[in-house]
């Protein structure tokens, strides 16, 4: 597991993206998030969908270790649903992936799951698992995201391997023998977002 980075600078926690996010999501996801909103059209307009596909929700992000993926954590709190968004590490530990595709694909997962009103089967986790045809195209959705991201930071995120293929094989290191896995963006390169809406939190 990645050694723990030192929490982000102060205006990172105040100025999230616009969805509504609840404290305590994982200071270099937020940071990976953040760069990868302002690199990705893609990313964006997930982004922008994702708060009136379910009003009552709201997101942390956090690591995740599951091999098979796509797990939202959700607890009901009065009206409101707290759901951790897990953003798989798996590639990026194992594989020298980077780590921002895998952000992408967790958010398109949280989407398609409030879309459908999923958010609401808070009994049962496992019926929280997405069928192949939801995780093809939250692949698809990577790739474009991964095409994004390499056309903005041609360095640091060329020869990016294909996300897809890591699964189905289970982020087992050789696959795509990694050198490195690829660096996490410099707090310093995360650009200043402005502040929430009133009322989102």
């Amino acid at each position: 597991m990645p050694l723990q980075s030192p929490p982000p600078p102060v205006q990172i926690i105040q100025a999230q993206a616009e969805m509504p996010l609840l404290p305590g999501s994982d200071p270099v996801v937020l940071a990976v998030f953040q760069w990868a909103l302002a690199h990705s059209p893609s990313l964006r307009e997930v982004v922008r969908q994702l708060p009136a596909a379910d009003r009552k929700a709201r997101y942390r992000l956090v690591p995740d270790l599951d091999a098979n993926y796509g797990n939202l954590r959700i607890q009901a709190t009065g009206d409101l649903y707290h759901i951790d968004i897990g953003v798989s590490f798996l590639g990026w530990s194992r594989c020298g992936d980077a780590l921002e595709p895998w952000v992408a694909t967790a958010l398109f997962l949280a989407l398609e799951t409030a879309r459908l009103g999923r958010v609401r089967e808070t009994g049962n986790p496992r019926a929280l698992r997405f069928v192949w045809e939801t995780k093809a195209e939250a692949f698809a959705f990577q790739a474009k995201v991964r095409e994004e991201l390499a056309a903005a930071d041609p360095v640091r995120m060329r020869d990016l391997p294909d996300g897809e293929l890591l699964y189905k094989h289970a982020f087992r290191p050789g696959v795509y023998p990694p050198a490195a896995s690829k660096e996490i963006p410099r707090f310093s390169e995360i650009p200043k977002r402005r502040p929430l809406p009133d009322g989102v939190h």
